[in-house]
């Protein structure tokens, strides 16, 4: 219950001024059932506990709001598992440099964000391993050459000068027509050869969901430029021919000598979710299911269910939608207006899953994530201990061990992983997990599964003409908020959610 300015309006029976029922016709049955209906009244519903909503709800403060999460446990794709001595991320692993309202957030709850330990990045393409950005960019010009390297990321880089986001994102005439090309076609017109292309083509995968096809060239631009933004990446010729086993050993050196530029906390994210939990535990409905927000007068009625089974309703001012787009509109689909209804049905989502494995040997633990080639059923694979055995000294000499594979769609209309059942999906696995490490599969003692049908917001062509439009129309005492609506990243969700959070004061 909520023990702040929830006020208890009474039972449905009689409120004729704000739900019509016409008791005279109904059975003795139907009223009683009815008179059940609890009901109570905030100035403000949010629905979705996820980090967009959590994020809302806490900078709303002290104002007079609850939010209504379906699931038993708050943070969305932010979740994670606990195995032996190690907690392990289920979801979302990781965040760039924190700023803004994530930073603000992050300081006022007393967290201590943790750079993510180097090598942050490994590749392997289907031969051998590259660890670092040295690593990487050895296995780049190698399966090109020097001037298409430089051609590559000069590219990148003279694009992203320009770049900002949502909403503070500048529509200049270039800006639309990258917007309005796919990131492939972009990197062809501009002679970029295919070993590019391949190897983005898997992060497209691991990020959107989507191929490099699918999403706009646009959308890619900074998440490539994210890889090339230190100074000194692009100096220094090196005779790659000539490179042997004391040169590879010296570049991992030299590897884990980098700045990831990566954070996460030391048991991951969650930890983020679960302070905000903690802090708007007395505002928060677990296991209430929403299944309807309509409108009567000035006011939203808001219907769910709670884990009692029964159903409820809260009168409120305000509504802030933080959830996924089609659960938005199949919620609320007569008081979100045309426009935005037009433009969120557009919007297309990528499922994808997550397989932790646990072992008592390792399988890898060199980087923290190994992106492997285009065509594994997987994208990437995390060592899950890394960051927790780095920070935490009692645990750097455990022999528990979890990797996490990353399974992405092939492409972001595909939906089989939706329907996959645990067996044919451990099989996909263990199969292409036996192609990178030899007989991996053996050391493997137990494993988890989540699967996340609404994972990605596909950053289509066209996607920021929507980002802008959909952001100038976010006004007023319905307000979205979530990934779909900025470049979809923990980040953007934190800021969509400190966004609907002022626009709904403003609403005051």
């Amino acid at each position: 219950m909520i023990h702040s300015k929830g006020r208890m309006v009474g039972v449905l029976l009689g409120i004729s001024t704000l739900i019509s029922i016409g008791l005279t016709s109904l059975k003795s049955n139907e009223i009683e059932a009815k008179q059940a209906i609890q009901m109570e009244r905030h100035d403000t519903v949010i629905v979705g506990g996820g980090i967009a909503g959590l994020t809302c709800g806490y900078f709303l403060e002290d104002e007079d709001f609850v939010i209504l999460e379906r699931k038993s446990t708050i943070g969305g794709r932010t979740i994670s598992g606990v195995h032996e001595s190690f907690t392990y991320a289920k979801g979302t692993e990781y965040l760039g440099t924190p700023e803004s309202a994530l930073m603000e957030m992050i300081d006022e709850l007393g967290l201590e964000p943790k750079e993510i330990p180097s090598p942050m990045d490994g590749y392997f393409d289907g031969k051998n391993f590259y660890y670092g950005s040295d690593g990487i960019k050895r296995y780049l010009v190698s399966n090109s050459d020097y001037d298409a390297y430089e051609t590559f990321t000069d590219l990148i880089l003279d694009a992203y000068e320009d770049y900002d986001e949502v909403p503070d994102f500048d529509y200049t005439f270039r800006a639309k027509k990258l917007d309005n090309m796919s990131a492939s076609r972009w990197l062809r017109n501009n002679n970029i050869p295919a070993v590019f292309i391949k190897k983005y083509n898997v992060t497209s995968k691991g990020l959107f969901g989507a191929t490099l096809d699918e999403i706009s060239a646009l959308s890619f631009i900074p998440e490539a430029a994210y890889d090339y933004e230190d100074e000194g990446f692009n100096e220094g010729y090196v005779d790659y021919e000539d490179f042997d086993e004391e040169d590879i050993e010296e570049e991992y050196a030299e590897a884990k000598e980098e700045s990831s530029g990566s954070y996460s906390f030391v048991k991951g994210l969650t930890e983020l979710t679960d302070k905000l939990g903690e802090v708007l535990e007395d505002k928060i409905k677990l296991s209430s299911n929403v299944k309807s927000i309509t409108k009567k007068g000035r006011e939203y009625v808001v219907t769910y269910v709670g884990n009692d089974g029964k159903e409820s309703i809260i009168l409120a001012d305000n509504v802030v939608l933080a959830v996924p787009a089609p659960e938005a509109l199949k919620i609320a689909p007569t008081v979100i207006s045309r426009e935005k209804t037009n433009i969120m049905k557009n919007i297309k989502y990528a499922s994808y899953a997550t397989v932790a494995l646990f072992s008592e040997t390792p399988i890898f633990d060199k980087a923290f994530d190994l992106a492997v080639p285009d065509g594994y059923f997987f994208t990437d694979i995390y060592d899950s201990t890394w960051v927790e055995r780095f920070y935490d000294d009692k645990k750097t000499e455990l022999e528990d061990y979890i990797i996490s594979v990353y399974v992405a769609p092939k492409t972001g209309v595909d939906h089989s992983l939706d329907t996959m059942s645990d067996k044919e999906l451990i099989k996909n696995v263990y199969n292409d997990l036996d192609k990178v490490f030899n007989a991996a599969s053996s050391k493997v003692t137990g494993y988890d599964i989540e699967r996340f049908p609404y994972a990605y917001p596909i950053m289509s062509e066209g996607a920021y003409k929507r980002l802008l439009r959909l952001d100038e129309l976010n006004y007023g005492s319905l307000i979205l908020a979530g990934d779909y609506l900025v470049y979809p990243t923990f980040e953007g969700a934190v800021e969509s959610g400190y966004l609907a959070a002022e626009r709904i004061m403003d609403s005051y």
